[in-house]
């Protein structure tokens, strides 16, 4: 019987939140998801904050760090990350050592075949219409319906397929910032 290994995709950041290794997992997949120019050297010396696209997505993080740092507690977030035609469901678990550093682990909690998502698709022409989409869950808002799944305005999402997509902006809905500061105490 062969073992089935598990990849756990991991990097550190130090007491100023600065980036000091990426594991080989980690880089591997940035690879496979179009992301080839977060390698080791484009990554490790920078802040974590300069790879966090919105400023509600940022300060969550900032309250976990703050957390972590002071209970020495770990605190492990539920989160999707989609690919064009994926749905990706994983876990990420910050803990702290006893130098004082972070240790960010994602693990793939299972992966979801979907229809081909063109606006998931980093390598798609954009156009100068934006879609909001929360960091954590992939829900969209869609005025005045609210916060949907993709596949609930997909419809809407298919006429993009044939022309450019909307650029995303990321932000947290209600469900996850309620979700995550509780997750939290």
């Amino acid at each position: 019987m062969v073992a089935h290994v598990q990849p756990v995709y991991q990097y550190s950041v130090d007491e100023a939140d600065i980036i000091i290794r990426v594991n080989d997992w980690w880089i591997a997949f940035a690879k496979e998801n179009n992301a080839a120019v977060l390698d080791e050297p484009s990554v490790v010396g920078h802040a974590v904050w300069d790879f966090i696209a919105d400023e509600p997505t940022r300060m969550l993080y900032k309250e976990i760090h703050e957390q972590v740092r002071k209970s020495g507690i770990p605190i492990t977030v539920p989160f999707r990350c989609d690919s064009p035609t994926l749905k990706r469901f994983m876990q990420l678990t910050i803990g702290k050592n006893p130098r004082g550093q972070l240790l960010y682990e994602s693990s793939l909690i299972r992966a979801v075949p979907q229809a081909r998502c063109a606006v998931l698709d980093s390598q798609q022409k954009r156009s100068n219409a934006f879609l909001t989409m929360c960091s954590f869950c992939k829900r969209s808002l869609v005025e005045p319906s609210g916060w949907l799944e993709m596949e609930n305005i997909s419809l809407k999402l298919r006429q993009y397929e044939r022309q450019t997509v909307p650029e995303l902006r990321y932000t947290v809905c209600p469900v996850c910032v309620n979700q995550l500061r509780v997750s939290k105490q």
